[in-house]
């Protein structure tokens, strides 16, 4: 679907930072270190630490050393998760990569112990959802950006490991960046109400002085000076021209009507079921409200770029209402993040 047109919305949350911000240890989640010996490359010196992959800002990038030899460029890098126990999931994101640039490609496994993959390992048998070109279970970007997979079944396992490494054996001579990692489960609610919103802002500040002059300053635009083709704001690439890039902050507001109780929420909400895949277990609980950002797309099945956003809740609650047995009706706000 094109135009970002309202068909059934999805929402992909972020299981990581879901739970470091319940108080797991973010050492959980780790890339393997430099060892020519074991064809691993690790992150470079200066190019960042490990938990700036997960940390919900995806316009400041790691740095890989991918290409300091021909041995680094003949090497992977290997993103290692451990979740401390067996969590269904059904995607990964890789958020403000130049994974084009720098000739690489991915694919993703998971284990019921300590992942260890090398260049012939066993693969998720997944699809592409943006940007992730698939063939036999690897992954290929087209683009420099960002890219989603999606695991053909929910795959429930403790131990998932993401590797990175160059197409025709080796990296390029640019050394691979990433914006940001994210896994978790993709959850497709009901179509919403007819009247929904869609607006964009440009944050527009207008100022004006006692004779009536008025000025002007804007937040949300995109600067035209950057040789990057990523621009930091995930979905939004400014391309080979500077002036195709978008600005602006786009927002959605949507109704549901008559939803049954069994869409909202779980039989039991006494424990964290990761198994119960309602709206509030499988994503309000998950986003801890509007605290943690994830990727929204209002329309389930598409491929279009543009059609999906880096976004949060821009509500402080969610409100259920009965308006029949069994049956309620909801709201959502749904802001755009940078």
């Amino acid at each position: 679907m094109t135009h970002q047109r309202i068909v059934s919305p999805k929402f992909y949350t972020d299981i990581i930072n879901s739970m470091i911000a319940r108080g797991y240890a973010s050492s959980n989640f780790t890339v393997q270190a430099t060892n020519t010996g074991n064809n691993f490359v690790g992150i470079k010196s200066g190019g960042g630490v490990v938990q700036e992959l997960f940390d919900m800002n995806p316009q400041k990038r790691v740095t890989f050393d991918t290409s300091a030899s021909a041995d680094a460029k003949a090497d992977h890098v290997l993103i290692n998760l451990d979740f401390g126990t067996a969590i269904p999931l059904s995607y990964v994101a890789i958020l403000n990569h130049n994974m084009k640039t720098a000739d690489a490609q991915f694919f993703v496994g998971a284990n019921t112990s300590a992942i260890t993959l090398d260049n012939t390992g066993a693969k998720i048998s997944s699809s592409e959802v943006i940007n992730a070109d698939e063939s036999s279970d690897v992954f290929t970007p087209d683009n420099d950006g960002d890219s989603i997979i999606t695991f053909d079944a929910n795959q429930n396992f403790q131990h998932f490991g993401i590797q990175i490494e160059g197409t025709s054996s080796e990296f390029s001579s640019t050394d691979l960046k990433i914006g940001q990692i994210m896994i978790g489960f993709a959850h497709e609610f009901i179509s919403p109400d007819l009247n929904v919103t869609r607006s964009i802002t440009y944050g527009n500040d207008v100022m004006e002085t006692p004779a009536g002059k008025r000025f002007s300053s804007a937040k949300f635009l995109e600067g035209f000076s950057s040789t990057d083709t990523t621009s930091g704001q995930p979905f939004r690439s400014k391309g080979t021209n500077t002036a195709l890039r978008f600005g602006g902050r786009t927002r959605y507001e949507m109704s549901f009507s008559f939803v049954a109780d069994t869409a909202l929420t779980s039989s039991d909400i006494s424990t964290n079921n990761h198994a119960s895949f309602d709206f509030y277990n499988a994503v309000w609980n998950k986003t801890n409200g509007s605290h943690i950002p994830f990727i929204f797309t209002p329309d389930s099945a598409s491929s279009t770029v543009g059609d999906y956003l880096y976004a949060r809740f821009a509500q402080s609650e969610l409100q259920l209402s009965q308006v029949a047995s069994n049956v309620f009706s909801t709201s959502l706000s749904i802001e755009e993040e940078f």
